[in-house]
Parts: C-alpha cells; sequence; structure tokens
C-alpha cells in the first residue's frame, strides 16, 4: 500500500481481533482489505470489514471499547450489521445469518481472511463498480481459483451472469 492513510483500516484491526477471540467469535476480513490480499495492486478504503458469527455480548463489548454502536436488523431478528464508530475508526461486522456465510467464514478462518473465491461471490453479489474493478483486479493477478466452488455459489446467489461478464 502506499501511504499510511491506506493502511488505517487494517491498524484497526488488532482491538477488535483480540475481543473477538476474547469471546470466540469466529471472524474473517472481509470486504477491500481482503480483496487488497488478492488484488494487482492495491485500492484505497476507509473502513474495515469484518464478517463474524452472531454473539449477544458483540454490541456491549465493542461499546466499551469506545465505539458508538449502531445495530442494523429486521424487526424480531438479530442483527446483520454492527456499525462501529469512533473519532477515528468506522468498523462493520457484518454478522453471518445465512448458511453460505457461515462457510465462508470457516473456510478462511485459518488465516482470518476470506479465501479468494469468496471475496470474489461476495463482490458478485455487492455488484457496485468497486467491486467489479476488484473482481478484475484479482482475476488480473491470476491467482488459482476453486471456479466450480465459485459457479455453485454464483448460481445460489443468482449472480451467474456477473461471474460470466467478470470473466468475459
Amino acid at each position: 500500500m502506499s501511504s499510511s492513510a491506506e493502511h488505517a483500516p487494517l491498524g484497526w484491526l488488532g482491538s477488535i481481533a483480540e475481543l473477538l477471540d476474547d469471546l470466540g467469535v469466529p471472524w474473517v476480513l472481509a470486504g477491500a482489505l481482503a480483496a487488497d490480499r488478492y488484488r494487482a495492486g492495491p485500492r484505497y478504503t476507509a473502513d474495515l470489514d469484518l464478517l463474524v458469527t452472531w454473539d449477544e455480548r458483540l454490541p456491549e463489548a465493542v461499546a466499551e471499547l469506545g465505539h458508538h454502536v449502531r445495530a442494523m436488523a429486521d424487526p424480531g431478528s438479530p442483527p446483520h450489521l454492527l456499525r462501529l464508530a469512533s473519532p477515528t475508526e468506522r468498523i462493520d461486522l457484518i454478522i453471518a445469518v445465512v448458511e453460505y456465510q457461515r462457510l465462508a467464514i470457516d473456510r478462511g478462518l485459518a488465516d482470518h481472511v476470506l479465501t479468494v473465491e469468496d471475496v470474489i461471490i461476495h463482490k458478485l453479489i455487492a455488484w457496485r463498480l468497486k467491486d467489479r474493478d476488484d473482481i478484475a483486479s484479482i482475476l488480473s493477478a491470476g491467482p488459482d481459483l476453486d471456479e466450480t466452488y465459485i459457479d455453485e455459489w454464483a448460481r445460489a446467489w443468482e449472480v451467474a451472469d456477473r461471474w460470466a461478464e467478470a470473466r468475459a
């Protein structure tokens, strides 16, 4: 990465990772910082995204670290996102609410980073311009991919057309 500003979100990981580990909450790095692991070159991001399993202790525990916590949830359900903010940080704890997300955590748990295939699948689902750029950069870097896995999940998420477009 080319500037200290680009390193800031990764630097925020320490206290949150320690807290999640202390609580026994499985987690993996997601979003742009996970994509940077596999891209041909880095891109700037101002936040830190972690995919985590739900634990009812999370909101209070992260608040004790000095974060303002905003929980996003459907009525009657646990949150699907905890947005944490402090004067210097913005961290999204994306709560695994479907089986695929739990599988993605399990696959990336050894390194605490989504696998390249799961980064691509998340980017296919989001499909913003920056996500398309991340996919293009990852593919240009030429990683070994389990394309069968990506094909299966792209079909399951009904984004196979996006995957075909990204590979074209």
